[in-house]
């Protein structure tokens, strides 16, 4: 690509910038077509809005204004100076994003591992076991205890290497996962948990409960202190996100949008009046978030709007103004 071509595409992409900050329905469905009609169009405004969200006004030091300065640098060397500044300072913010952080400070056995929103990674827990963290996710491990994880925030899938004799913990909060050899899918939210079992078999304990799970079935615990509920999933649709895609058979649409949001990287409300609409079918999450939410929602006979960094979804008769 020609450096006319990079500056058009990327002066493209701070006009749709500009423009949908008070964008209408029309606009956006506007600049939906111009994200699908080229993947080169898409990739400029995601690594715009990436500068854009990434970065403040100290990361970029005042330009002189002095005529000697401008005569030896020339205005395309300087706007693309800009913007590989910009790109390392994401690549910077994108290695903190994933690095192990200290736990309970310095020399402590325990340390986090986290991904930021709309990233995901794979983290090997020894003997070929893993987890796959997905966007916004903390998981706190211990250097001298393999067999053991704690899921603080977010969603992962651990694949285990069963060993009888030291069976492998997750926590989550006042909740603890043993496996029985096995891959899981685990979503803590706030008080809310939910266990999927992909392969093999797990032991819930908690308290009061003790409850054993195998391939297919699920466990919710939507509140501190409620009973667990027990149902069942196709293994083959749990946890798709880390293929790129989310697959549901009469799930609550409240639960895509949260899911959305982890794997999107973005804030998604679903209007409470179709909250508890059943979905099933498969979201493709590949791409930008504006197609993907605009696109999800015309399927369903709704509309998505943008009101900064935050999505709304629901009836287009009742769409905030």
């Amino acid at each position: 690509m020609t450096e006319q071509a990079r500056q058009s595409l990327l002066d493209d992409a701070i006009g749709w910038q500009l423009r949908l900050r008070d964008g209408s329905a029309a606009d956006w469905e506007s600049f939906v077509a111009w994200l699908e009609a080229d993947p080169a169009n898409a990739d400029a405004y995601d690594r715009l809005a990436r500068a854009d969200a990434a970065l403040t006004p100290e990361d970029f030091p005042p330009e002189a204004a002095n005529d000697d300065w401008q005569d030896h640098e020339p205005p395309a060397q300087r706007r693309w100076g800009r913007t590989l500044r910009a790109a390392v300072a994401i690549a910077a913010c994108l290695v903190l994003a994933f690095v192990a952080l200290p736990w309970l400070g310095f020399g402590s056995e325990r340390y986090e591992v986290a991904t930021a929103a709309g990233q995901t990674m794979t983290v090997p827990l020894g003997d070929g076991s893993m987890a796959t963290l997905n966007g916004g996710t903390r998981l706190i491990l211990d250097r001298h205890d393999p067999r053991f994880a704690e899921l603080a925030a977010g969603e992962a899938t651990f694949t285990i290497h069963h060993d009888g004799g030291r069976p492998f913990v997750v926590r989550a909060g006042e909740h603890r996962i043993q496996d029985v050899g096995t891959a899981f899918n685990m979503v803590h939210e706030g008080e809310r948990l939910t266990v999927e079992v992909i392969e093999g078999a797990v032991q819930y304990h908690r308290s009061e409960a003790d409850i054993s799970l195998t391939a297919g079935q699920t466990l919710h615990v939507r509140e501190r202190g409620a009973q667990p509920t027990i149902g069942r999933r196709d293994p083959g649709m749990i946890a798709g996100w880390r293929h790129g895609q989310l697959s549901y058979r009469g799930e609550p649409l409240e639960r895509v949008g949260r899911d959305l949001a982890r794997s999107l990287g973005t804030e998604i409300s679903i209007d409470p009046a179709v909250a508890r609409m059943p979905i099933t079918g498969s979201v493709r999450v590949a791409g930008h978030s504006a197609a993907v939410l605009a696109g999800f929602a015309a399927t369903l006979g709704m509309e998505a709007r943008r009101d900064g960094d935050h999505w709304w979804i629901g009836p287009p008769a009742r769409a905030p103004r």
